[in-house]
């Protein structure tokens, strides 16, 4: 049986050159004297609204398992027994602030990484079974205790549970089992098997990392290449070469649309491009709304000396990159990616661009600085008014 690493002690270096990627490791009491920033009553009330993503899974019998989707009503949580079942509501961290506030604490991983925070509440015995992710994961015990049986790592031939939505592993073995207890950190690569089950009841914290197949980054960047080209351009005959007869197709027809479609994919700067805005995607973007009003440069300038804050929408995503590559000699401004959506601006908006993405919350003083640039003025306003910045009146 294999042993999993127990740090006392983090390193962020340490962690990413060992652990990232590679092999699971549990980061004990990685937060000092935890207090849960949600309880399980609100958590259940967030499950019962319809924007929420929430399921409740129970143990009807040993090592089989039930799903329900919500949003859920009182009864559904009233009727429930004791032990052996499982709430999971997804993305809490775009609802509740402090539930945000807990992705700093993994800062050392590229903010545009993280998907969301997942927050699970599981009665005793409680759990969803032996399954595995394809992706990063940090799971964060909150109240209660969790037992964690870890197996090695899987594929996409290992056999799941005929019948079952949760992809349930048939062959489950255990290598490994770790007691976690509150602000311990379990970090799991992705496609390794994991099985939790709560000693005691308790909430755990699933920080989940976006990771895109590249079957998905391929049809992703073919729609975008392909939403920019002339439609107007076709296939066109070789007339040099001598037609083939009947059905065959000559293959030397083929070159210069094959050359044509190798150059595109070969055009780094668009695909640095793609994605950036794949990658800022919000994962509601119908939380994302635009405001009643429209904001102007005159009504920011209003903000600015009422003293109102600006915040950003804890729904939407923010990131930046140096198209050009020159991430070290950053030569030149970096371009912002929004919710989907690219700006590039000169560089002397360099500075702003980097507090936009930096700060979750801006007061007069930053807001005043900003003003006093006309293209971070604009950007500003265009934020504002697509919903991924928010004044103060209308943050909700």
């Amino acid at each position: 049986m294999s042993k999993v690493d127990v740090l006392n002690t983090f390193s962020a270096s340490t962690f990413i050159k060992e652990y990232w990627q590679k092999k699971p490791v549990l980061l004990k009491s990685f937060l000092q004297n935890f207090d849960d920033p949600i309880s399980a009553e609100e958590l259940a009330g967030l499950a019962c609204e319809d924007f929420s993503e929430s399921r409740l899974v129970t143990e009807f019998q040993k090592s089989k398992w039930m799903l329900k989707h919500g949003p859920f009503v009182e009864s559904d949580f009233t009727s429930l027994p004791e032990e052996n079942w499982t709430l999971l509501v997804q993305a809490v961290d775009q609802f509740v602030y402090e539930v945000a506030e807990l992705k700093k604490h993994f800062n050392f991983i590229p903010a545009w990484r993280i998907d969301d925070v997942m927050i699970s509440f599981a009665a005793k015995n409680g759990g969803v079974g032996p399954h595995f992710d394809q992706y990063d994961v940090f799971l964060m015990q909150g109240s209660g205790n969790r037992r964690w049986q870890l197996s090695a790592e899987c594929s996409s031939s290992d056999e799941l549970q005929k019948n079952s939505e949760l992809g349930i592993l048939q062959d489950f073995t255990a290598t490994d089992e770790l007691l976690l207890t509150p602000g311990d950190v379990l970090y799991i690569p992705p496609r390794f098997g994991h099985w939790g089950t709560a000693e005691s009841a308790g909430l755990c914290y699933s920080i989940g990392f976006r990771a895109a197949s590249h079957g998905e980054m391929l049809e992703g960047f073919s729609e975008f290449l392909a939403n920019g080209m002339d439609p107007g351009k076709r296939f066109q005959d070789d007339v040099s070469l001598e037609f083939a007869s009947g059905a065959e197709i000559d293959p030397r027809q083929l070159d210069e649309p094959y050359a044509r479609l190798q150059e595109l994919f070969a055009d780094r700067e668009k695909f640095n491009r793609w994605f950036g805005c794949q990658a800022s995607q919000a994962k509601y973007p119908e939380l994302v709304f635009e405001p009643e009003k429209p904001f102007d440069q005159a009504s920011l300038k209003t903000m600015a000396d009422n003293q109102q804050l600006l915040s950003k929408n804890t729904c939407s995503r923010f990131a930046y990159a140096y198209l050009d590559g020159s991430s070290e000699k950053k030569s030149s401004a970096p371009a912002l990616f929004v919710d989907g959506n690219m700006a590039v601006l000169p560089d002397s908006c360099r500075e702003h661009i980097l507090m936009i993405c930096q700060q979750a919350v801006f007061g007069s003083d930053d807001l005043t600085a900003m003003l006093k640039n006309e293209h971070t003025a604009e950007l500003l306003c265009q934020l504002l008014n697509q919903g991924s910045l928010q004044s103060e009146e209308s943050v909700q």
